[in-house]
């Protein structure tokens, strides 16, 4: 008796259009979930009362960049094909990872004695950083992990 190779995913046909589905987290699905957590930052920077020393206490323009992010990213992740989110997904969880790291170094020592001024990267908890490089990791994670199954629908213009 010859065994039957393991096949991880689903393999679905519809006519001639055969769409095959990764398991997993995909470029897409990784997308619309960090989306929601983005906007949903976002918009709780808005809502949450914030002052200074509080939990969570971010500015107008960090809300506002978090929207944008999480609409852009939504976006991406229902639209573009596959090769775009894949890029996307690098770019975006490079930014997160150098924002980051940039926020821990600043956080390491506040030096004005070179005569540069990043206070752009500074944050008022080590918890915002780790969110920063956890998102960042998150991002680079799901581009860079190489899947059996791809994420296009094979003879169609169909992006999953």
């Amino acid at each position: 008796m010859a065994m039957r190779p393991q096949v991880k995913g689903v393999v679905v046909t519809y006519g001639g259009v055969t769409q095959r589905y990764s398991k997993g987290i995909t470029n897409r699905r990784c997308q619309l979930i960090m989306a929601a957590i983005l906007t949903a930052a976002g918009v709780a920077g808005f809502l949450v009362p914030s002052s200074a020393g509080a939990m969570y206490d971010i500015g107008i323009g960090q809300s506002i960049a978090y929207i944008v992010m999480g609409v852009f990213t939504w976006y991406v992740g229902e639209v573009w094909n596959s090769p775009v989110k894949r890029g996307y997904n690098i770019v975006i969880g490079a930014f997160f990872l150098g924002v980051g790291i940039a926020g821990f170094v600043m956080a390491a020592g506040n030096d004005n004695s070179l005569g540069i001024n990043l206070h752009m990267f500074y944050v008022s908890h080590p918890w915002e950083n780790a969110a920063h490089l956890t998102i960042g990791v998150i991002f680079l994670a799901t581009a860079l992990y190489r899947r059996r199954f791809r994420e296009y629908s094979v003879g169609s213009a169909v992006s999953d």
